[in-house]
C-alpha cells in the first residue's frame, strides 16, 4: 500500500510556517533577553556614608585615607590627587562626587534602535578632573541582553580639567567627532581610566591625542569593525575600536583579550590603564 504524498503547496506552507515560527521564537527570546538587561541599576554602596571633609583637609594622606576615600567616592588615589591640586575647588568637587555616589538615581531606558537601548539616569553626576589621554568607558548600552557599552578618548582638557573634548564614534549613520563629558555624566555607570605612566610615557600620550585630533575625526561608524573589516583599518570604526586604534598606532595594544573586536570592557581590563574614577559600578568588582 503506497503512502499518499502531501501536495507541494501544503509542504511549502508547512516549511514557511516552521520558518516563521522559528523566527518568532528567536525574536521573542531576544525580547526577553532585552528586558532582562533592564535589571541593571546604578550600584551604590551598601555601607554607611562617612564624613570625609576633614580627611581632605590633611596635608598628607595615608594609604588608609585613600582607601576610605575610594569607598566613599569611587575616586582612586589618582583621582583624589587630581582634586587636591585644585585646592578648595577640588575638595568641593570630591564632596559632590560623594553625594552622587550615595544618592538614589532613577534609571530611564532610551530605545534608539530595535533591541538597542541606552540606560541613563534622570540627572547628571560630577566627574573628577580630566587629562588628555584619559579613556572613559561605560556599560550603559546594550543590544538585547548583551552589554556592549560605549567609550571615548579625552583629547583636550577644558575648564581646568572639569570637562574635555572627547573623541567618540557613537552610532550608525554618524561619523567620529568630539563630544564632552555630558555624553557620559547621565549614564547609568562609567569609569575614567588613564594610561599607566610607568608603561606609557607622557610624550606618547600627547602624540596619541594629537594624532586622534588630526586623523581620527569624520570616520564612518561601523559596529562590525574588526569582523567585516580589518582591525588595523580605521576607515570604518566604532567607539572602542577608535580608542584602541589611536594607542595601537604608537605601539600600545589596549585590547585586553586580543580578539578581532575591541569592546569598551576590553579597554577597561587593559593592563596599560589605571582607574581614576568609578561611578555606578561595584567598587570592588568594577566591570565584571
Amino acid at each position: 500500500m503506497t503512502k499518499r504524498r502531501l501536495p507541494k503547496k501544503i509542504i511549502a506552507l508547512i516549511v514557511c510556517g516552521s520558518i516563521i515560527f522559528a523566527i518568532g521564537v528567536v525574536a521573542l527570546g531576544f525580547y526577553f533577553h532585552f528586558l532582562s538587561a533592564h535589571r541593571l541599576k546604578v550600584i551604590k554602596p551598601d555601607y554607611a556614608r562617612e564624613e570625609i571633609a576633614a580627611i581632605l583637609d590633611k596635608d598628607e594622606l595615608s594609604e588608609d585615607d585613600y582607601a576610605l576615600l575610594y569607598r566613599q567616592t569611587g575616586l582612586t588615589k589618582i583621582g583624589i590627587d587630581r582634586a587636591r591640586e585644585h585646592g578648595e575647588y577640588g575638595k568641593s568637587r570630591v564632596l559632590e562626587i560623594q553625594d552622587d555616589v550615595f544618592e538614589e538615581h532613577e534609571v530611564v531606558h532610551d530605545l534608539f534602535a530595535p533591541y538597542v537601548c541606552q540606560d541613563d539616569i534622570k540627572d547628571s553626576v560630577t566627574n573628577i578632573y580630566l587629562e588628555p589621554g584619559d579613556i572613559i568607558v561605560t556599560s550603559s548600552t546594550h543590544i538585547a541582553g548583551f552589554r556592549i557599552g560605549h567609550a571615548g578618548l579625552v583629547c583636550d582638557s577644558l575648564n581646568g580639567g572639569a570637562n574635555g573634548r572627547i573623541l567618540q564614534a557613537s552610532q550608525i549613520g554618524s561619523t567620529s567627532d568630539f563630544g564632552d563629558f555630558s555624553d557620559f555624566s547621565s549614564r547609568i555607570n562609567f569609569m575614567i581610566l588613564r594610561p599607566n605612566p610607568e608603561l606609557i610615557d607622557a610624550q606618547t600620550v600627547a602624540d596619541v591625542c594629537e594624532f586622534a585630533k588630526t586623523e581620527l575625526t569624520g570616520l564612518s561608524y561601523f559596529p562590525a569593525a574588526g569582523v567585516l573589516s580589518k582591525k588595523s583599518n580605521v576607515k570604518k570604526t566604532q567607539c572602542a575600536h577608535i580608542v584602541w586604534y589611536a594607542y595601537n598606532k604608537f605601539g600600545y595594544d589596549l585590547d585586553s583579550n586580543g580578539g578581532a573586536v575591541v569592546t569598551p570592557k576590553n579597554l577597561a581590563d587593559s593592563e596599560y590603564l589605571e582607574v581614576v574614577q568609578v561611578f555606578g559600578f561595584d567598587f570592588g568588582k568594577l566591570w565584571k
